[in-house]
């Protein structure tokens, strides 16, 4: 059985500064079943404890955050794959070159989850699509709200 523990340790959380694909996972609040969506504007605090990042102010992840606050994030790092559980709370929206919100999730547990004998050898990579300059502007003002 996976050793359990109650924050993310200091290789996971130097892997959680940015530019991360990490899965979402929130009870959604009409069908109360689970539901997954997928986020990169992602950043660990240095303690380990929490865990801030960005949405879409229209988000459905936000809105079922509100309803249920518990959620589990799926993160690949540190050549394996961890669950996150913890409690979320999402502020109100803020408008800057577009309009999102900041959830916090305070982390209750984190366990490493791969199957018996797996290690993650390479981690998914991906790239943005819309416009470079813009892509930069977006990072710059989402990552200084989520290091604040």
């Amino acid at each position: 059985m996976a050793k359990r523990e109650e924050k993310l340790s200091p290789e996971l959380v130097e892997s959680l500064q940015g530019e991360k694909i990490v899965t979402l996972v929130t009870t959604d609040q009409e069908t109360k079943q689970p539901d997954l969506s997928v986020i990169s504007w992602v950043v660990a605090q240095p303690e380990g404890d929490q865990i801030k990042f960005a949405v879409g102010h229209k988000a459905n992840s936000a809105k079922n955050i509100q309803a249920e606050p518990r959620v589990t994030l799926g993160i690949t790092g540190n050549g394996s794959c961890y669950s996150v559980k913890g409690k979320a709370d999402v502020s109100d929206v803020i408008e800057k070159t577009m309009k999102l919100r900041i959830v916090t999730v305070d982390v209750e547990s984190v366990e490493d989850v791969i199957f018996y004998g797996g290690k993650i050898t390479v981690e998914p990579e991906y790239e943005k699509t819309y416009d470079p300059k813009l892509a930069e502007k977006l990072d710059a003002e989402v990552y200084s709200l989520l290091k604040e």
